[in-house]
């Protein structure tokens, strides 16, 4: 009997665009490229508004952007216009949902929501000695 590994469909999936996976995660997992992601999912905006906006010098900001469009994450529009692609979005949308729902995350939220109710419940019972001005 072979038994099949539950996770034989990701990893073949994986294996399959591996060097292009790899070429994403490297873009994404650069801050400067982020921060740029970051900034155009709040719309589109020049070159120069990217420099300034991140503080960045023209060149830094030039090779991030070129690497940004190799991989496919945004689009330059006329006029030096750049904009987060439609799969930009998507791997944005997927990052925010892996962290928010990744089990050591939700964890930790369950931790500090028990630790905020036992503080409260604790205030809360030692409220009423509290003086009251009269």
């Amino acid at each position: 009997m072979i038994s099949e590994n539950i996770h034989d469909p990701i990893i073949e999936s994986l294996s399959e665009s591996f060097s292009e996976i790899v070429s994403l995660l490297k873009s994404l997992g650069n801050e400067h490229r982020f921060q740029i992601l970051l900034y155009l999912l709040k719309g589109s905006k020049s070159f120069g508004n990217i420099v300034k906006d991140t503080n960045r010098k023209k060149t830094a900001v030039s090779n991030h952007l070129s690497q940004l469009i190799v991989t496919n994450l945004i689009e330059k529009g006329d006029y030096g216009i750049y904009k987060i692609s439609g799969d930009g979005i998507e791997f944005m949308k997927a990052i925010d949902f892996a962290f928010q729902k990744s089990p050591t995350r939700q964890m930790r939220k369950f931790k500090d929501l028990q630790s905020r109710k036992i503080s409260n419940s604790f205030l809360n019972r030692f409220s009423q000695y509290t003086p009251v001005d009269g």
